[in-house]
């Protein structure tokens, strides 16, 4: 057993604790490896989140100081992190009704007080995506899927326990990591392989990941998924931008894929222009949406709307830019890129989805059971919305990586 010293620094003071490291080896393991060290961490920043900010002259007679006693005694007895989220330590402290221990068993420490709601449960699978685009035939589009699902549960009873299934349809890709949360009891975690992808060709049940948990009072995070190896992007782009330091013409052409549900909370895209002077004039045409100009006059905005059209599927822009000269005032406040000059520039796609994931990611509503068995009112709701979604210009050059097995 080693002494193991765990020291930050939050809201202008010191916190720091003593994690017992059990270790039986002579090597040291990586830290992130060392349970103690992680209940330490959470347990010194519940402690700054539950102080809050103090004021410089603060001492030990404070009265948050005082308050923080009362804190670590209730959310660390003898010195064990037990119940450390402060939402729930204040709920203890000011609760004035004595809870009654139910018959199905202890009651847990994060949730020491009976709730007296109609049962529901509330799942959100917020999911994203990473995309960089080139329009080059000698360097692919990149992108990346991933989502989390939270998960608000108010339930009668002292243990609850809830039961339920992420699913993906048959002739979609499953889902090919989750991690979960602390409060998960027993979930399909397991990495799923390109064999094991193979192999259910031809199958016509969806795939399942069971997931079974206690659910805290509060709003929490449940799991976070990732599906890699989705075939088609939701929105394919070509940007085209030719010109010189003061005038330049662009094309942009954007294609919704005819699987992805067409109708956007919003959808936008921006143009922004570095290394350049402000933007003096624009004239655009575009066959949806309308054209904005940024405060600033460095980014220009355009706003498609909520839907594109339904036959094509396809929405286009041409515009002619002109800038003005960079003085020297402009030239020291610039938030400018020192790759993007001349012809080297992208453009950026914002949208939000709302009842759609394409990894078609969703709650097998069937699956959800929850015990003791009660009647439960039960929501899902689903968005899907881009991260950073990038497309560069294809006469000019554009940041990108290559894997060591890419290169001769």
């Amino acid at each position: 057993m080693v002494p193991c010293g765990l020291l930050l620094s939050l809201n202008s003071l010191l916190f720091c604790c003593l994690p017992l490291v059990e270790q039986g080896c002579k090597a040291r393991p990586p830290l992130i490896d060392i349970p103690s060290l992680s209940q330490g961490f959470s347990l010194l920043v519940n402690m700054a989140d539950y102080l809050g900010p103090v004021p410089r002259d603060v001492d030990t007679f404070s009265p948050q100081i005082q308050d923080l006693f009362v804190y670590i005694t209730q959310a660390a007895p003898f010195g064990t992190p037990i119940n450390t989220n402060p939402a729930t330590v204040r709920a203890v402290l000011l609760s004035k009704q004595t809870p009654q221990v139910p018959s199905q068993g202890f009651q847990p420490a994060w949730k020491p007080i009976l709730s007296k709601v109609k049962p529901q449960l509330q799942f959100v699978i917020s999911e994203q995506i990473r995309a960089v685009q080139y329009d080059s035939s000698s360097t692919k589009d990149v992108w990346d899927v991933y989502g989390t699902v939270s998960c608000k549960a108010e339930l009668d009873g002292m243990i609850p326990d809830v039961s339920m299934a992420l699913s993906v349809p048959a002739d979609a890709t499953p889902l090919d990591h989750l991690i979960v949360s602390p409060c998960v009891q027993q979930a399909d975690a397991q990495i799923i392989e390109g064999a094991k992808i193979s192999g259910r060709r031809g199958s016509t049940a969806p795939v399942m990941r069971k997931i079974r948990f206690t659910p805290p009072p509060e709003m929490f995070t449940l799991c976070h998924y990732t599906s890699s190896s989705i075939p088609e992007l939701p929105i394919q782009a070509s940007y085209q931008m030719k010109g010189d330091q003061h005038s330049v013409n662009i094309l942009v052409q954007l294609k919704l894929n005819s699987a992805v549900k067409n109708n956007f909370e919003y959808c936008e895209v921006q143009f922004p222009f570095f290394n350049r002077g402000i933007i003096q004039n624009i004239d655009a045409q575009q066959n949806v949406g309308s054209i904005i100009i940024s405060g600033d006059k460095r980014r220009i905005g355009w706003n498609i709307g909520q839907k594109f059209p339904s036959r094509s599927l396809e929405v286009s822009l041409q515009a002619t830019i002109k800038f003005g000269d960079i003085d020297d005032s402009q030239a020291t406040n610039m938030y400018d890129d020192p790759f993007c000059v001349g012809l080297n520039s992208y453009a950026q796609i914002f949208f939000k989805i709302l009842d759609y994931t394409h990894s078609r990611c969703d709650i097998d509503q069937r699956s959800v059971q929850v015990h003791p068995s009660t009647k439960v009112k039960l929501r899902t709701v689903r968005e899907f919305v881009s991260s950073d979604y990038k497309v560069w210009n294809c006469h000019g050059d554009a940041q990108s990586a290559f894997s060591p097995s890419q290169l001769p």
